[in-house]
């Protein structure tokens, strides 16, 4: 008589809640917000000038508003996005909801006719996209076990950077073989993926919907257990996370990655263009150098981490990175065999593809940290973030972590090579990461997840 009470299985079940479905949602929902906040730039300067007749002397001004603006949204909202996340836990709706706000967001910005629908359109696609980050993470740690979690994190910082790589490049080429319109479709193609993929991902596949949940079963006892009867100790998240050790680093961690990334695009391009001559075309080689090494590596270090744990990579190619933005300052300076003429060229490639090759190992290893933090703090002490757990707001702090490093790059790079110059701004960021190494071998962890106690203490 059970089984008339037990509810059909969805068709495709079995398929639609598995990881491998689950990741890949997340991968192309992550993919997608990188690509089109990548995919607006190139086209900006055109939409500014001829449909928004906006005048040259505020072109620059408004390109870098409309610009940050993503990053600032992501600051403001990124908490609160965390907090109404963890409460309800109903991952597949928020990612739905998100996406409903991008592809509104995403036409308003297309179809602008006033700078203030183009600035609202940014604002939703800001805010869809701080959430694709956070729940989208979640979900993975949620989903992931922790001993494959640095594999499947890392996986989705490729893909997202991925979508980085591609947006500009594919609206350049599209914005002058085909033109506007054309141009746009391929970004709404994007989202119609996203959105199918969304849609058909079920969530929890470890309970599916056919298990009864109106009475105990056979094995269950009729009277709640004494840790049932009493209810966990819930404490104050921010303040447990702020003040744990590991917590401050992986964050720290993070906002020095993006700000020395971001910094790039404030400094490089001038830079090439005095030294060496460079132009537009080797420019974007070089941007490729700092980004393509990632993508590729990004597993791989992912999957070093859940190995041998954090400390020790970390430690070892942050001081590996305080040496290439050392030689960085000095190729094309007035030393002899460093100097443009001489070593200064090649130096300064190395230098800029040896950055892109060790990130993944140093900034792209924290968010893991962070989740595997979060989760050896649960272990010890069930309940203390609530019923529902704190993974979403563990995430969220990780989004504004990156979105104020994606602020303050473009600004400190910009004006540490205007006061100091391009070689001590490199030297700046050498002896920042090496900071950053003395922090991660004093709070980081060395041991892989499989060798860890779940009682081990926090530092």
């Amino acid at each position: 008589m059970k089984d008339i009470h037990k509810k059909p299985l969805p068709i495709g079940y079995s398929w639609r809640s598995s990881k491998w479905f689950i990741l890949s949602t997340v991968a192309i929902a992550l993919f997608a917000e990188t690509f089109l906040y990548g995919f607006l730039v190139p086209i900006l300067g055109e939409m500014l000038q001829n449909r928004l007749d906006v005048q040259p002397s505020k072109a620059q001004q408004l390109t870098s508003a409309v610009l940050a603006l993503h990053g600032t949204l992501a600051v403001i909202s990124g908490p609160i996005i965390g907090h109404f996340a963890d409460k309800y836990q109903d991952r597949k709706t928020a990612l739905l909801l998100s996406l409903g706000w991008c592809i509104i967001g995403t036409c308003m910005v297309a179809s602008a006719h006033s700078v203030p629908m183009l600035l609202l359109g940014r604002v939703m696609q800001g805010i869809a996209g701080s959430a694709v980050w956070i729940v989208g993470f979640a979900t993975v740690a949620d989903t992931i076990s922790p001993s494959h979690i640095g594999f499947a994190l890392s996986m989705m910082m490729s893909c997202a950077n991925t979508g980085t790589i591609s947006g500009p490049s594919i609206a350049g080429l599209l914005l002058e073989a085909t033109g506007y319109w054309i141009t746009w479709s391929v970004p709404l193609l994007v989202l119609t993926i996203d959105f199918i993929a969304r849609v058909c991902m079920i969530e929890s596949p470890a309970s599916p919907p056919s298990t009864p949940k109106d009475g105990p079963t056979e094995t269950e006892s009729l009277l709640p257990s004494s840790e049932e009867q009493i209810p966990p100790t819930i404490g104050n998240f921010w303040h447990i996370m702020l003040c744990n050790g590991r917590i401050i680093t992986c964050l720290l961690i993070i906002v020095m990655g993006t700000t020395m990334s971001t910094s790039f695009d404030a400094t490089l391009p001038l830079h090439v263009e005095e030294k060496f001559g460079w132009g537009p075309s080797a420019t974007g080689l070089l941007f490729a150098g700092l980004v393509v090494p990632g993508v590729l590596i990004g597993p791989l270090a992912g999957w070093v981490r859940d190995r041998i744990g954090t400390r020790s990579p970390t430690v070892v190619c942050a001081i590996l990175e305080a040496v290439a933005f050392g030689l960085m300052g000095i190729a094309g300076s007035d030393i002899p065999w460093a100097s443009a003429y001489a070593m200064g060229k090649p130096l300064y490639i190395t230098s800029i593809v040896a950055v892109g090759t060790l990130r993944p190992f140093v900034s792209g290893i924290a968010p893991v940290e962070l989740a595997a933090t979060a989760k050896a703090i649960q272990e010890k002490s069930p309940g203390i973030f609530g019923p529902k757990g704190g993974m979403s707001r563990v995430f969220s702090m990780m989004d504004v972590a990156a979105s104020l490093g994606m602020m303050l790059g473009p600004i400190l790079g910009g004006l540490l090579k205007e006061i100091i110059g391009y070689k001590c701004m490199s030297w700046t960021w050498a002896l920042l990461y090496l900071l950053l190494a003395a922090a991660a071998m004093c709070f980081l962890r060395s041991e892989s997840i499989d060798t860890t106690p779940h009682s081990e203490e926090e530092g």
